[in-house]
């Protein structure tokens, strides 16, 4: 039985940072837009737990939407930071090598941070004097370094509130514990999203920012275009007082390491370490944290920092990312049976430094369908 039914133009399904994204742009335009929420909170999910690192954009594969919405991402959020009030700090970062073979790593890093839009200036190789200079208390085993000059540490879940706020400044509605029980897209002219209280929210678009779900939420049009899978991470975030000085984000090569392996300031003065890598994880224990994974991380962060007081941890969490599948890259495409119906899955690591372009992509989707018209009275500013 339906018990309520309200029309809008676009619903978002998701208020993770890339529902949040999309919702604060569209806030720019003439249109009825709602987000939904099945959590009591947003930006409790994926968001929450991670580096919280805008990328230079010197990893992504070349060639992919990735790499291209990374490096248009970061331009975009000068605007952000600009409109904006979040907390974000610009800070170097460096890919350590290791070894000769990781050596030679930094080079295939540098030519392709340059083919994917980096400037020449941005990234710089480093010997062992050059990196130490910057970095008295790395690992005397490191024998280089590739310098990035643009990366932006911020607090994602700090950010998306930003975003919804402005959003809904801007006459979004967001409604919390909310979650999609099912999706009737017969009609032609709208989708039917239900939940299971029996309320029903008629959309002419929808746009899938279900984060792990959103494979589910997109068999709901009928069709499977993509499967998702999980990748869980596990962090030890140390505490301020009788740690060594950190000045960068110092990565291992992620080529040899896998992407985002870290000993990294954090915005708070704190110092975090990780993370490890766990294939497979079913929806349910994406964010749980695992006693076996504990002193893997302290050595991932002693091999980097050898004077990482270690035991010196205050809490310890997991983060996850759900991966497209079949392919490395994010997924965003109209379902096959419903080209009205958009989906933003597989949007693992350089998600939160593709977000703005990322929203600007998904718009101009939009575009396609229906009209949008710039509001004369937006108001960006968040203060």
């Amino acid at each position: 039985m339906i018990r309520k039914e309200i029309n809008y133009d676009i619903c978002i399904i998701g208020a993770g940072i890339m529902g949040a994204s999309i919702a604060r742009e569209l806030g720019k335009y003439h249109t009825n837009v709602v987000i939904l929420e099945k959590n009591p909170v947003v930006a409790d999910e994926t968001t929450t737990g991670n580096s919280g690192l805008i990328h230079g954009g010197f990893d992504a594969k070349i060639g992919t939407l990735n790499a291209k919405l990374n490096v248009l991402g970061k331009i975009r959020y000068e605007e952000w930071f600009k409109q904006l009030n979040f907390p974000y700090k610009r800070i170097d970062s460096l890919v350590l090598a290791f070894n000769e073979y990781e050596k030679g790593e930094l080079e295939v890093l540098y030519n392709r941070g340059l083919s994917n839009g980096l400037q020449a200036h941005e990234m710089k190789i480093l010997n062992f004097e050059e990196v130490q200079k910057r970095e008295p208390n790395i690992s005397t085993d490191v024998v280089g370094a590739l310098l990035c000059n643009s990366s932006v540490l911020i607090d994602p879940v700090a950010l998306s509130k930003k975003l919804l706020s402005n959003a809904i400044k801007n006459n979004v509605e967001l409604k919390l514990n909310w979650k999609v029980a099912s999706i009737d897209t017969q009609s032609k002219d709208f989708m039917k999203v239900r939940n299971s209280d029996g309320d029903v929210i008629k959309a002419k678009i929808i746009i899938n920012c279900a984060g792990h779900w959103g494979d589910e939420i997109a068999k709901f049009t009928g069709a499977t275009d993509f499967t998702l899978k999980r990748r869980r991470g596990e962090y030890r975030v140390l505490e301020r007082f009788s740690q060594p000085q950190i000045n960068s984000v110092l990565f291992m090569v992620p080529t040899v390491y896998g992407k985002g392996v870290l000993v990294a300031p954090m915005l708070d003065g704190r110092t975090l370490v990780g993370p490890t890598a766990e294939e497979g994880i079913s929806r349910d224990e994406t964010r749980l944290i695992t006693t076996n994974k504990y002193n893997e991380i302290g050595e991932i962060g002693t091999r980097i920092v050898p004077g990482l007081k270690m035991e010196h941890t205050c809490y310890h969490f997991s983060g996850s990312r759900a991966i497209w599948k079949e392919n490395d890259d994010f997924y965003i495409n109209f379902s096959s049976q419903n080209d009205h119906f958009i989906n933003v899955a597989g949007i693992k690591s350089p998600g939160i430094s593709s977000a703005p372009a990322l929203a600007d992509y998904v718009i101009e989707m939009i575009k396609t369908k229906i009209k949008l018209t710039n509001k004369l009275n937006w108001n960006p500013i968040e203060n």
